[in-house]
């Protein structure tokens, strides 16, 4: 905890006083924040397109928690949390809704979900439970389109936009509450463990598309690759994350455009990733609104490092290598 000197002289003599400070944390990813009011702050969940024609993208290095999962064409799409408060001048390229990702979403309260369309199913979602949905079709002022890219990897917002949509919108989706959040350690060094050390994990989504996680032990935390290169945002700002859970889930393809069904409540096998060691464990989500948590095979709760962190879905079949 955060102490405070103080220095007084009495009867010709310097004392002191030591007063500790309380300390608060972010409940998205466990680092400090000035005040009370931060600690808890509303969430913003966009859509963020992975095709090889949107990248690099902008705004997943300042992200405070990331989702990928596998989508229709082979490929994946993100779903990149943030705190609301946070100042972000570019994010995107934005691209359209799926069902699943809405079930991640609402373990977050009445996030602002920030996005492009979507399919069927998931607009479907959206109107039925009356999600706080900003949708570019229809709310294109909290959008823009470049001109250095071809549509529809074009689209962008920021955190101007998503602000103003908070203040103006956010009586309709309800007061927001965050619900509990995961188990943070307090520093990076409180978390230890005597597990062999692990210098690369990659998950090989399919032939043609691997995500490749490189320990930076200096550093603490991750860097990603894809294919073999580094990922940098479009600012040259490197994506980094310090904890990587590898979720595996059921999947099934449900129409003729390829899309996903990917069950997400429920339990099944989970890789923890963190201070360079992979760890085995299960995931569980009770309901559709409840929190994903990931457990020890002993069923306690895994306590993450405070920084980002990404949550890696991937079928029960996906190839997973590391290197030590």
């Amino acid at each position: 905890m955060p102490v405070l000197y103080f220095f007084f002289y009495s009867r010709g003599r310097q004392e002191s006083v030591v007063v500790e400070m309380e300390q608060y944390y972010s409940w998205l990813d466990g680092t400090p924040v000035e005040n009370k009011s931060l600690e808890r702050g509303q969430v913003v969940g966009i859509m963020i397109d992975s095709h090889p024609d949107a990248r690099p993208e902008s705004g997943l290095s300042q992200a405070k928690i990331v989702y990928e999962a596998p989508v229709e064409g082979g490929i994946t799409r993100y779903m990149a949390i943030f705190d609301s408060a946070q100042t972000v001048s570019k994010v995107g390229p934005i691209r359209s809704a799926r069902p699943y990702y809405l079930d991640w979403l609402q373990e977050y309260g009445s996030g602002l979900y920030m996005h492009v369309g979507g399919s069927p199913d998931a607009l479907t979602i959206i109107k039925k439970l009356r999600i706080f949905d900003v949708n570019q079709f229809y709310w294109g002022d909290y959008f823009w389109r470049s001109t250095d890219r071809l549509a529809p990897h074009n689209v962008y917002t920021k955190s101007d936009f998503w602000q103003k949509a908070v203040e103006h919108y956010q009586a309709g989706a309800g007061a927001f509450m965050a619900p509990d959040g995961w188990r943070f350690a307090k520093t990076v060094d409180q978390e230890s463990t005597a597990s062999p050390l692990n210098k690369e994990i990659t998950i090989r989504y399919n032939p043609y598309y691997s995500v490749t996680w490189k320990y930076d032990a200096e550093q603490t935390n991750y860097v990603r690759y894809v294919n073999g290169k580094k990922y940098i945002d479009l600012d040259g700002a490197e994506v980094r994350a310090r904890n990587v859970l590898i979720q595996y889930a059921s999947m099934k393809t449900v129409d003729e455009e390829g899309r996903k069904e990917i069950a997400t409540v429920g339990k099944g096998e989970a890789k923890i990733i963190k201070k360079g060691r992979l760890g085995i464990g299960f995931w569980e989500k009770k309901s559709v609104t409840d929190r994903t948590r990931f457990y020890d095979p002993n069923g306690n709760e895994v306590v993450l490092l405070p920084g980002t962190t990404w949550v890696e879905v991937v079928p029960k079949d996906a190839e997973i290598e590391v290197t030590n």
